[in-house]
């Protein structure tokens, strides 16, 4: 196709073509804009992922929970197969406590998750966790007891447990005591360089909730067990 444009001279009468000029608030919004995307592109870093082994905390926690811990780019390790959830103690059926860690290369605990019949009573582990720090409580649902612990040692480090009512289908043990009234889930982890302790302190409890919800059903609670909806707000 011809360009006519460039075959016809301009008039003489034609007015004088204006120049292009920039002004200066288009370049202060130009400027603005393009700080603001790229701020929120480093600020969300969409280009870190985690990645997370399927089997990792028993398949009950996937990348997306962990995303709150992380800062650094990397790719999320179970150290070793984690044991599934043991359902109620029988004749040899071993432990029932079970333990989930979650790890960075560079050998920071991202994520450690236990989960066990409360023994002793848990009274005796509210007073522990009182002489560690601060400790508040959290709602998890009818029956059920937890807080948050801060520590007193570490600035930002903190923990939250959970302890749920369960009617343990269970005989005594060798020791001749009765079956525990609840089991327990601590979470707790390193905050990592980059990752906002407020938002990994949400993400345990929101961690301890699911977890919960995964125990009872693997003890077989002969109980109810109701647990919140969501996990209740942990106090920054």
């Amino acid at each position: 196709m011809v360009d006519v444009a460039h075959i016809i001279p301009p008039s003489p009468d034609d007015p004088p073509p204006r120049r292009s000029r920039v002004r200066p608030w288009h370049a202060a919004v130009a400027l603005a804009v393009a700080a603001a995307v790229g701020g929120g592109l480093w600020a969300w870093k969409p280009w870190q992922s985690v990645e997370l082994p399927q089997s990792a905390c028993w398949g009950a926690l996937g990348a997306n929970d962990l995303k709150p811990l992380t800062g650094p780019d990397g790719k999320a390790v179970e150290p070793r197969p984690a044991r599934e959830i043991a359902t109620p103690m029988k004749p040899n059926s071993g432990s029932r406590d079970s333990r989930c860690l979650v790890m960075w290369p560079n050998a920071a605990i991202l994520l450690e998750v236990d989960v066990r019949p409360a023994r002793p009573p848990i009274d005796a582990y509210r007073t522990s966790d009182e002489s560690l720090g601060s400790l508040t409580p959290l709602d998890f649902g009818p029956g059920t007891t937890g807080w948050v612990v801060g520590s007193k040692n570490v600035d930002g480090e903190a923990s939250v447990r959970l302890y749920v009512p369960c009617d343990f289908d269970a005989p005594r043990d060798d020791s001749d005591q009765p079956p525990p009234k609840y089991f327990g889930v601590l979470v707790s982890g390193d905050v990592v360089d980059g990752a906002s302790p407020g938002k990994a302190h949400q993400a345990y409890a929101d961690i301890a909730l699911k977890i919960g919800r995964a125990a009872a059903t693997a003890y077989e609670c002969r109980n109810t067990v109701t647990l919140t909806g969501t996990a209740p707000r942990v106090p920054s």
